[in-house]
């Protein structure tokens, strides 16, 4: 099936082309069996469907045809790329769309959600697309 990314509210334009990059990366490595989209918006944070503010959030549709849906709050990007340079900036956003992907993963197989292991996972992505190296496995 696919991956797919759109951004709201202002996404900073090198931002969105590494993330072409990447997004090319992952579908090279990953198998999306069924559709997964990933918005990334220009906002600090992300009001969670429990009203708890976040960076990342994601949830899966009832309907087996539609996709499963992930939010990333990118207003950081510009203020880290700023601060700290493009070596602190792109990694953060890489490693919390990884998450999303982690997540999307075990619900597509009805596995349980351990955000240790999904932080690792995500972090473990990150380096291997920084580093050229062979992504971590799904499981």
């Amino acid at each position: 099936m696919s991956l797919a990314f759109s951004y709201k509210d202002g996404v900073n334009p090198d931002l969105k082309n590494e993330i072409t990059y990447f997004g090319k990366w992952l579908r090279q490595n990953y198998v999306f069996t069924k559709p997964l989209e990933i918005r990334l918006i220009h906002v600090h944070e992300i009001i969670d469907f429990d009203g708890v503010k976040c960076a990342i959030r994601w949830w899966q549709c009832s309907n087996e045809n539609e996709s499963v849906k992930g939010e990333v709050a990118v207003k950081s990007f510009d203020e880290n790329l700023e601060n700290d340079g493009p070596s602190v900036a792109y990694p953060t956003v890489i490693a919390s769309i990884s998450r999303v992907i982690k997540y999307y993963f075990l619900a597509i197989q009805n596995l349980p959600e351990n955000e240790d292991s999904v932080t690792e996972w995500g972090d473990n992505v990150m380096s291997a697309y920084i580093d050229k190296i062979a992504p971590p496995p799904i499981n």
